[in-house]
């Protein structure tokens, strides 16, 4: 169920309000709730009820002391006012008492910070991948020599290459983490396989260093060590020093130490930039500038190394709310050049799709399918054509397009509007069983006022003061609509709040945390209308939720004077 103004489920079911049950105003001062507590006391405390209803006089007493008790205090009123009733779970005792609002409220932001750091830690974090290359070239590429038995013969694609890798996380402290990880890959009928293990130690807040280890099946073993720095300023810089040694019997073969320096720096609020040099085997330097909104991605990178230079310009465009993207990339280099276009996808909170196709030299044409389900990653390339195949690309493009058009259809949408509706449903069913909680407990105050209730309303009576004859809170369908089932009678409490022939409820706050009120229609807009005799003559008030009341009033008058 979509409630109005974002509001969430349990926004409405934790919806008590201290300064509501205590009918005071936001800006009350310490004296004015001191007043409004002990004028509560004398209604609601156990001792001037009887043994039948000493049980609920001793849950709103108890309710109204807790409420006096935050507000009482100077620093538990700002936490509250600021974070509401979550806010007083937090570690508070650390906080200095001479500390000022803005600096309470850093230190709760920074608490929370390291509570989801340690919820985060609490738990490991699997990642996995699994690829499947197809090669369906000989669909659209004709063999060079064509006879019957080519004619003759079905064609089928082929699985070319199957690679696995799963990791996952392992918090050792807070400040130290491993990471585990396996990969198998199967190319033409040849497998291989190998095991990384790296120790990460947070140095500060600025800096983190890791090393890492690999062993394959080939007896290579490979070595790395990393660390990253924040060097102030927007800058940055990350170093990588690998080494890779193989065994063969008694001989032991070790490969000098190579470097992988990277310095970047974040240029603006929407820009990136970065240096990377490399060292040894594949040496090149590169740049990469990355320009980012929340509409468009804008990257461009060059690299200059022997015997691979190459230059990258894409440009990635951003569907509202994250729901998915488009690409184009254009890629041309020492080996040729490439076109790169496709979109992703999101179908679900944790799932996406993407699909790209791929056109060059001499890569020819490929489509790549991927679909990233939480932490979990499965992709399947497919080779079309090994030349620049233009019915491949149409076919590459088209195909999955009206796949997936017919996948969403016939069962995505379906699927997802059943969730919502069953979600609808929950929702809905959590909000009535909250509601009925709440009425049952504004009827047995209301049962419990009705005595002090009925020696007020005598006594307004005898002296022609404050009478409330009819009271009703909720939405109104209409005004005159005294029985709909969103609305609840509150003369009873309304009239156990006069006092001296007034009634005062102040602003900001919602009615239904008054004493013997609750909220009869969660997620609406709701109104309080109260009839009621002043002098003997009979008046009406219609006010919003959160708008102050101050009765009686002139301007409340059925009767115009004669």
């Amino acid at each position: 169920m979509e409630l109005p103004g974002g509001t969430g489920l349990g926004e409405l079911v934790d919806n008590e309000d201290y300064y509501s049950l205590l009918n005071a105003s936001r800006e009350a001062t310490q004296e004015e709730l001191k007043l409004c507590y002990r004028r509560l006391c004398m209604v609601y405390h156990p001792d001037k009820h009887d043994s039948s209803k000493s049980k609920d006089a001793s849950n709103i007493f108890g309710r109204v002391q807790t409420a006096y008790s935050v507000l009482s205090d100077p620093m538990k009123r700002h936490i509250y006012d600021v974070y509401g009733k979550k806010g007083l779970e937090a570690d508070w005792q650390i906080v200095e008492r001479q500390k000022t609002p803005q600096e309470m409220r850093e230190e709760y932001e920074r608490i929370q910070r390291m509570r989801a750091q340690f919820r985060l830690e609490e738990r490991t974090h699997p990642k996995g991948s699994f690829s499947m290359t197809v090669n369906a070239t000989s669909v659209f590429d004709q063999p060079y020599y064509v006879d019957d038995y080519y004619d003759d013969r079905m064609v089928f694609p082929d699985i070319t290459k199957m690679a696995l890798s799963q990791s996952i996380e392992v918090p050792l402290t807070v400040s130290q983490t491993a990471t585990i990880s396996g990969n198998l890959t199967s190319n033409n009928g040849n497998g291989s396989g190998s095991c990384d293990l790296a120790w990460r130690k947070t140095l500060s807040n600025s800096a983190w260093g890791e090393i890492d280890m690999q062993a394959t099946d080939s007896k290579v073993f490979n070595f790395g060590i990393k660390g990253y720095r924040s060097l102030g300023g927007g800058l940055f810089a990350l170093i990588h020093f690998p080494v890779s040694m193989a065994v063969d019997n008694d001989l032991v073969a070790i490969n000098l130490p190579g470097l992988n320096a990277t310095m970047g720096r974040v240029m603006g609020k929407e820009v990136f930039g970065s240096l990377n040099l490399r060292l040894g085997q594949g040496a090149h330097i590169s740049t990469n500038l990355v320009r980012e909104t929340s509409r468009f991605r804008l990257s461009g990178k060059l690299q200059l190394g022997i015997p691979h230079s190459f230059g990258v310009c894409s440009l990635t465009y951003k569907l509202a709310e994250e729901e998915g993207n488009f690409k184009l990339a254009v890629k041309a280099g020492t080996f040729g050049c490439m076109v790169e276009y496709g979109a992703e996808h999101r179908v679900s909170k944790h799932s996406v799709v993407a699909a790209h196709v791929n056109i060059g030299v001499p890569l020819g044409v490929n489509v790549k399918l991927r679909l990233n389900r939480a932490s979990q990653t499965y992709s399947m390339p497919i080779m079309l054509s090994d030349d620049v195949n233009f019915m491949a690309a149409f076919y590459g493009t088209m195909v999955p397009i009206t796949l997936y058009a017919a996948i969403h259809i016939l069962i995505i949408r379906p699927y997802k509007r059943k969730a919502k509706e069953k979600e609808a449903e929950e929702n809905e069913q959590s909000l009535i069983n909250e509601t009925n909680k709440k009425r049952e407990e504004a009827i047995a105050l209301v049962n419990m006022m009705r005595e002090s209730t009925e020696r007020k309303l005598t006594n307004e009576e005898r002296k022609m003061g404050l009478v409330i004859t009819k009271a009703w809170y909720g939405r109104f369908v209409s005004d005159t609509s005294s029985k709909s089932s969103k609305l609840v009678d509150v003369s009873i409490p309304l009239q156990n709040l006069v006092e001296n022939s007034t009634l005062q409820l102040p602003a900001d706050i919602t009615k239904s945390g008054l004493p013997g009120f609750y909220d009869p229609c969660p997620g609406h807009e709701k109104k309080l209308k109260v009839v009621y005799k002043f002098r003997g003559r009979q008046h009406q008030a219609l006010i919003d939720d959160k708008e102050a009341l101050r009765i009686p009033l002139k301007s409340h008058s059925l009767q115009t004077d004669q």
